[in-house]
């Protein structure tokens, strides 16, 4: 069962945050708008489309679920039961998305959900696949996978139209805002690299290795200018990063109860593990670049200032370690379990999370 929606929480989601900023007070009054009960178990990802009016999820119900954030009403729900399903994105033709399959093998799938008919096979994966973005021009992708690749694909060819074996213990990989530098960190080697979509096979033009144990589980371009790239690591720590200089520049850390998000294990199959508990997906930031938010353990979300973290450290010695930043802020809810993924519209005053329920939240 969904919650109701007022007209008022209606014409404020109509928002285009980038006309309406998104201030310290803004994001300070946001609280939930909607919640949708209808999965049955966790979700695993959360996508907008371009225009922020519809959102989707996968879950690990094997369902995908598309939603309409101007009416707050469930649009749509199909299922992928031979195949599995995470890593939904909206791409191509309104009406398409691309999702990566959890069984009988590893290929990436483009469907029609409007006819609810494949349109394409994405070919290529060996492993499980551990990211899936949308590029800026909305008919391109980008993957990558636990056999160590990085691919790029047209939503209209079946082939790759570019690939770069990256190695280590799998990889996780994102385009930058002009759609023209991917980032790769590897898995294993700690290392970050960044390759120029035009030259893909030419290898790395940069690349830095990371001062830290943990394995980076997701990662994320902090838009419109791709100046900060957000790393959700496995013990459960958000790194700030430079995307020119590679180098750390704040270290965000969860202080709300019951957030002990630390991997057992940081041995080879860790990146795989930190997928399978959907870290990574739990990472976003907001359209201005400026806020880092992310889900919780106890099933609250988190938001951090960007700009205020990065100055902390630039405030310190030369040289001197990265701050060490605690939540600017906190949203308190009802969710139902831990906070596994979040994603904010691109377009209007919302933020979606999830654990098993999706929620809609709203600066009120």
């Amino acid at each position: 069962m969904a919650s109701e929606l007022g007209p008022e929480t209606l014409e404020i989601l109509r928002k285009d945050p980038l006309k309406s900023a998104l201030t310290a007070t803004a994001l300070q009054n946001f609280q939930m708008a909607k919640q949708f009960s209808d999965n049955k178990q966790a979700l695993t990802s959360i996508d907008f489309d371009p225009t922020g009016q519809h959102c989707i999820t996968t879950s690990l119900d094997e369902s995908l679920r598309i939603y309409d954030c101007m009416s707050g009403t469930r649009a749509q729900v199909s299922y992928s039961k031979k195949y599995g399903c995470n890593l939904a994105r909206f791409a191509g033709q309104p009406g398409c998305v691309a999702y990566a399959s959890t069984k009988l093998n590893d290929t990436v799938r483009y469907l029609s959900y409007e006819t609810n008919q494949f349109i394409r096979y994405f070919v290529g994966h060996t492993g499980m696949v551990t990211s899936l973005q949308r590029a800026p021009d909305a008919q391109s992708l980008v993957s990558a996978g636990m056999d160590g690749t990085v691919r790029m694909w047209s939503v209209d060819e079946v082939k790759p139209t570019g690939t770069v074996s990256v190695g280590g213990d799998g990889v996780v990989a994102a385009i930058d805002p002009s759609g023209v530098v991917v980032a790769a960190a590897v898995a294993g080697t700690r290392e970050i690299r960044l390759y120029d979509v035009r030259k893909l096979t030419r290898g790395a033009f940069a690349s830095a290795v990371l001062d830290t144990r943990a394995t980076c589980a997701g990662l994320e371009f902090a838009r419109p200018t791709g100046a900060h790239m957000v790393l959700a690591m496995s013990d459960g720590t958000v790194l700030v990063v430079d995307a020119f200089a590679l180098g750390v520049r704040a270290v965000l850390v969860d202080t709300a109860p019951g957030t002990d998000r630390s991997a057992a294990d940081l041995s080879a199959p860790v990146l795989q593990q930190m997928q399978g508990r959907r870290f990574g997906q739990g990472v976003t930031t907001t359209p201005d670049g400026r806020t880092v938010i992310a889900g919780c353990e106890n099933g609250s979300v988190a938001y951090w200032d960007i700009e205020a973290a990065v100055a902390r450290s630039g405030a310190g010695p030369r040289g001197a370690a990265p701050a060490v930043c605690a939540p600017t802020g906190v949203w308190s809810g009802s969710h139902d379990g831990p906070v596994g993924v979040c994603a904010f519209n691109p377009e209007l005053m919302e933020c979606a999370s999830g654990a098993q329920a999706l929620t809609l939240w709203t600066s009120i």
